[in-house]
């Protein structure tokens, strides 16, 4: 193979096994240039410093939200002289782990008819309780049972009537 130095105007002349050695020689420093950039990669990679954090994190607490009591619709179980009346309602948990109610104190209580004076009925406190309300849940229907009496005189106006009584309950997050 011929090949004419431009610069100096001469030919040169290899014969086909010098250029397969020349070849080979230029493989040869390719596979040295290419291991020598791995092993200084590498050694780029060794060189590089660990590092430590120190300092303080946050969290924060929640604000437990009020449960909410709503007076439900139950079976009529009032009459004069019953001393084992119902208070039916539900619960509303906006909280998210669930709740469970052990003791009931009753409040302020109204009539539906005004003729039916609120006298007529007392409630007693409750203990021993297990209502329980989920996370983030309405409950079902739950009952406090037999702490409502209504008076031997209840008159005839408290037929039908439907007394709301205000209850505040007592319980921990289960």
């Amino acid at each position: 193979m011929s090949t004419i130095d431009t610069t100096t105007g001469t030919t040169n002349t290899t014969t086909t096994d010098e250029g397969r050695r020349g070849i080979g020689r230029a493989k040869k420093i390719g596979a040295i240039a290419a291991f020598t950039a791995l092993v200084a990669g590498g050694g780029a990679a060794w060189a590089l410093w660990s590092a430590n954090g120190t300092g303080s994190g946050r969290t924060t607490a929640l604000t437990a939200q009020s449960i909410t009591v709503t007076a439900a619709a139950g079976p009529a179980s009032l009459y004069p002289g019953a001393t084992d009346g119902d208070i039916t309602f539900t619960l509303t948990n906006p909280n998210p782990y669930p709740v469970q109610f052990t003791a009931m104190t009753a409040g302020a209580i109204t009539t539906s008819n005004p003729a039916c004076a609120i006298t007529n009925i007392s409630v007693a406190p409750a203990t021993g309780l297990a209502l329980n309300v989920a996370a983030n849940a309405t409950s079902a229907l739950q009952t406090i049972s037999n702490v409502v009496t209504m008076a031997a005189a209840a008159p005839d106006a408290c037929q039908g009537v439907n007394f709301t009584i205000a209850l505040t309950l007592t319980g921990v997050q289960v």
